[in-house]
């Protein structure tokens, strides 16, 4: 419940300062010009103002990620930006001939004005188009982030200078005042992000790395210095090796250990062709930068007869940083945990696991696509049918599911979950991974959602056109 008021409270504070500028605008008295005219201007003030939001979206915000979770900021950070694309796509189009309007109630477009506005608009095609199809492009993610960042920068630059030095309720003061506040903050997040945090990063030291499964290493931090430290258990940071400034090679890494382990953290890096591929050559010494810690994937605000874990490959690290905290902190609930993978080279922590299973009220289940001989437990896939086998007989409902894995994975899980009866308030997962996957009720929930917000935002551009 915590967490939907949570959402409901940012969803509001997010509508409210992207509509800011349509009723700036408002107050002041309509140039006389067509309907489609003032919709072109309002379209334009909502897009440029969802997409200077944009900035405060991008996942580095710890206050909207620890409250929303990073995947759900993230999907409304695309969604939104495909609308902000739309609205300022569209909004040159529906200027028309004011070849007889009176002296001084057009668009003032100067040649700088058109030029920089038709490089924003071009741009911002090009970088949304990259962000939504990255996976497919043959560029790194330190790359991709790179002139992502920098697109962005040039895009809310180009369009201030656009919004600016056109149009006529950009002359209003308290307008003018809004469109440079809010540029200078949004560039200033970017600047924030690149140059500046890095420099302020919890500086760490490698102590150990050792291989815990087939291509998955144990990645074990202390820091430098006396500095405090403090995470939920199933949160995660970005981690930089190295250096702290001049290299973008940083990466979202779940903490495995539990908060009582600190100072100490360790994480579980499995080889996935990036720069974790090398993570095995990292020698004791090296030293570490760490941001964060980010996400709600915590038990923190939720409730729950039972905990069932689910993991997925190297999903297993939040969940068990979860476990261990749980042990740690002696919680009474009964605790299931479901581990998938594809062999049982690939199962980490395995003992450790085991071990934690001989508590009483503790189960712990493995399921295998590709058994050994022998093999005693679950075969397959985490479908329904093993799911079922899994979960507890009683009050199934009423328990709390932690998911994490692959996205196929997590997509299939929430699915057999919610064909089982599960309510989606008791299904808790994030990713890293932000691709449109298959319609859950989570997915249909967040089209729903950020859906409903795009059409207020178009209803009030529509309002400010027809007052």
């Amino acid at each position: 419940m915590r967490h939907a008021v949570a959402i409901a409270l940012l969803l509001g504070l997010y509508v409210a300062l992207s509509l800011a500028p349509l009723a700036l605008a408002g107050l002041q008295p309509p140039p006389p010009r067509p309907w489609l005219a003032e919709l072109s201007s309002g379209l334009a003030m909502a897009g440029f103002a969802i997409l200077l939001a944009e900035f405060a979206l991008s996942g580095r915000t710890r206050r909207i990620t620890a409250r929303v979770g990073m995947d759900l900021t993230m999907r409304f950070h695309q969604w939104m930006a495909l609308a902000a694309l739309a609205f300022l796509l569209l909004h040159p189009y529906l200027y028309t001939d004011y070849s007889q309007r009176p002296a001084g109630t057009g668009v003032r477009l100067t040649p700088a004005a058109t030029v920089s506005g038709m490089l924003a608009w071009m741009l911002l095609l090009v970088l949304v188009g990259s962000a939504w199809f990255r996976r497919h492009l043959p560029l790194s993610y330190e790359a991709w982030r790179l002139t992502h960042g920098l697109g962005a920068l040039l895009v809310a630059a180009l369009g201030a200078h656009h919004v600016l030095d056109t149009g006529h309720y950009a002359q209003h003061a308290w307008l003018r005042g809004f469109w440079l506040a809010a540029s200078v903050l949004a560039i200033a997040a970017l600047g924030w992000a690149y140059l500046l945090k890095p420099l302020l990063q919890s500086s760490w030291r490698v102590v150990a790395v050792a291989p815990e499964a087939e291509r998955i290493w144990r990645v074990v931090l202390e820091p430098r210095r006396a500095r405090e430290f403090a995470f939920q258990a199933g949160q995660f940071v970005w981690l930089k090796l190295h250096r702290a400034f001049g290299r973008i090679t940083e990466h979202p890494f779940s903490i495995a250990s539990a908060p009582g382990q600190l100072p100490r953290l360790q994480f579980l890096v499995k080889e996935s062709g990036d720069f974790t591929d090398g993570i095995g050559r990292v020698a004791p010494g090296t030293r570490a930068y760490v941001d964060g810690p980010y996400g709600n994937f915590t038990l923190e605000g939720r409730d729950g007869r039972g905990i069932v874990l689910i993991a997925g490959g190297v999903g297993i690290a939040p969940l068990l940083s979860l476990a261990r905290d749980l042990a740690a902190t002696h919680d009474p609930r009964p605790l299931t945990l479901i581990y998938a993978d594809r062999t049982e080279r690939q199962l980490a922590a395995r003992s450790e696991l085991e071990a934690l299973a001989r508590a009483p009220g503790r189960t712990l289940h493995l399921v295998l696509a590709e058994p050994p001989p022998g093999w005693s437990g679950l075969r397959g896939q985490l479908d329904a049918a093993n799911l079922r086998a899994c979960l507890p007989r009683d009050d199934a409902r009423a328990w709390l599911y932690f998911v994490c894995g692959p996205p196929a994975m997590i997509d299939a899980v929430e699915l057999a979950l919610a064909r089982l009866g599960v309510p989606l308030r008791q299904i808790v997962s994030e990713r890293f991974v932000y691709d449109t996957g298959i319609l859950t009720p989570r997915e249909r929930l967040t089209r729903g959602v950020i859906a409903a917000v795009a059409a207020a935002q178009l209803l009030a551009v529509l309002a400010f056109a027809l007052r």
